[in-house]
């Protein structure tokens, strides 16, 4: 009764096994069959890489007491419309100049593009500098986003 136990034993261990392989290689196969299909734009369209983008930047023109000014998506829309790609836009505010208060003085802040640095001869015929040659700090665009005057 023992051998026939241990080769019952042994058939069942092989048949589970080869109900495993076959999964495995379904699993396989319908990957592969995925990758083939994949989409083909990502070999025609290559990302930009983190080095070939350069921040811009330009005044948003707003005045003390007064506010206005223009908006990021405007200052964008100045760029995309000469057919430079914005990858990225924030607002900010200089720290390389003090500015005194006082009404109708400028604020300091700014409006900085994300583009690709083949781009940049374009964004500074448009009136744009370029933004590692001056220091400035991150801000909230709530209310500068729209142009909108703050106070």
């Amino acid at each position: 009764m023992k051998p026939c136990f241990f080769c019952l034993l042994a058939v069942t261990l092989v048949l589970a096994g080869c109900g495993q392989r076959a999964d495995r290689e379904k699993v396989t196969e319908e990957s592969s069959t995925a990758e083939s299909q994949a989409p083909a734009t990502e070999e025609e369209e290559p990302a930009v890489r983190a080095e070939e983008l350069i921040w811009v930047l330009e005044s948003r023109g707003s005045k003390q007491c007064e506010g206005g000014g223009i908006g990021r998506d405007e200052s964008a829309r100045k760029l995309t419309d000469s057919g430079v790609q914005v990858q990225e836009s924030r607002c900010g505010v200089r720290t390389d100049r003090m500015y005194p208060s006082v009404c109708g003085g400028p604020t300091g802040e700014v409006l900085l593009h994300l583009i690709g640095q083949d781009s940049l001869d374009a964004a500074l015929e448009l009136g744009f500098d370029p933004a590692d040659q001056v220091e400035y700090q991150h801000k909230s665009c709530s209310d500068s986003a729209s142009g909108a005057q703050t106070r």
